[in-house]
C-alpha cells in the first residue's frame, strides 16, 4: 500500500467517512452523505478503493454506483473475517458480525495488546470486549439516543414535545427533559453495568462516534475518545 494511492470509506447508517492514504501517509477526508455522494474526493488518481459497510444493500449499491463511475479502480468491499492479526472472532459465524465492530476492535486492541473495551456511540451503541489474548469476549448492541426516542415517540400516543432539551444525568421537569434524560440514563447505566457486571475497571477503555465524547465525559473522563476507530482499523484490515 505505500507505493499506492487508496480511498478508504466506512459507509454507516447514516452518511459515510473516508480518508485518502498516498504513499502511506493521509492526504485528505471527509464526510459524504447518500443523497448526492458530492462530499467525495474529486481525484481520479485512486489505484484502488476499499469500503466498509453495514448500510442497507441499495444504499451500498447506490455508493459503488458512483464509484465505480468516477475511479478507474478496483474497489474491495471488506468482511468480517474469523481472525485477523491476532484479534479473534466469538461468533460463530464470523461474517455476521458487523464490520464496523470489527474494524473498531482492531484498531483499538492491535496497538494496546492488552484487555480492551470497544464503546461506537452512533446510530447504535455498541460495546465489545477483547482479552488481552485478543480474544473477542463479546458485546452488546443497544439502540442509540435517536432511535431510542423514535422508537418511544412512534410507540405511545401522548409522550410528545418540541422544547430544545440536550441529554443529561438529571431528573426532568418536562416530558422533554424525561424523555432525554431518561434516554441518557439508560445509555450510560447500560455501560456502568457491563463495566461493573463484567469487571472491567482495569481494562483500557475506547470511545468512538457521534456520541463517544459525550458519553466518555459522562463517565468521568473514562478511557480515551478516537473519533476515526473504524478507518484506523479499516487502514490496517487493508493493508
Amino acid at each position: 500500500m505505500s507505493d499506492t494511492t487508496e480511498l478508504h470509506i466506512d459507509l454507516g447508517n447514516s452518511r459515510a467517512k473516508w480518508r485518502l492514504i498516498s504513499q502511506g501517509a493521509t492526504q485528505a477526508q471527509g464526510i459524504a452523505e447518500p443523497s448526492d455522494w458530492e462530499g467525495l474526493p474529486n481525484t481520479p488518481l485512486i489505484d484502488r478503493v476499499v469500503l466498509a459497510t453495514v448500510a442497507q444493500q441499495e444504499v451500498v449499491d447506490g455508493l459503488i454506483a458512483v464509484l465505480e463511475s468516477r475511479y478507474v479502480a478496483p474497489i474491495t468491499q471488506l468482511h468480517t473475517p474469523a481472525e485477523q492479526l491476532g484479534l479473534k472472532n466469538s461468533y460463530a459465524q464470523p461474517h455476521r458480525m458487523g464490520i464496523d465492530r470489527w474494524l473498531a476492535m482492531l484498531a483499538a486492541w492491535c496497538p494496546r495488546q492488552t484487555d480492551v473495551v470497544v464503546v461506537d456511540a452512533g446510530s447504535a451503541l455498541t460495546l465489545d470486549v477483547v482479552a488481552a489474548s485478543g480474544q473477542h469476549q463479546g458485546g452488546v448492541i443497544i439502540p442509540g439516543a435517536a432511535l431510542s426516542e423514535k422508537a418511544l415517540l412512534s410507540s405511545t400516543g401522548k409522550v410528545r414535545f418540541d422544547d430544545p432539551v440536550e441529554h443529561a444525568l438529571a431528573l426532568g421537569q418536562s416530558t422533554a427533559e424525561c424523555v432525554r434524560f431518561g434516554i441518557a440514563h439508560a445509555q450510560i447505566g447500560a455501560i456502568e453495568s457491563i463495566r461493573d457486571r463484567h469487571n472491567l475497571q482495569q481494562a483500557q477503555w475506547v470511545f468512538t462516534g457521534g456520541a463517544g465524547q459525550w458519553m466518555r465525559h459522562q463517565l468521568g473522563g473514562l478511557g480515551t475518545y478516537e473519533p476515526d476507530l473504524v478507518l484506523d482499523g479499516l487502514r490496517r484490515a487493508s493493508a
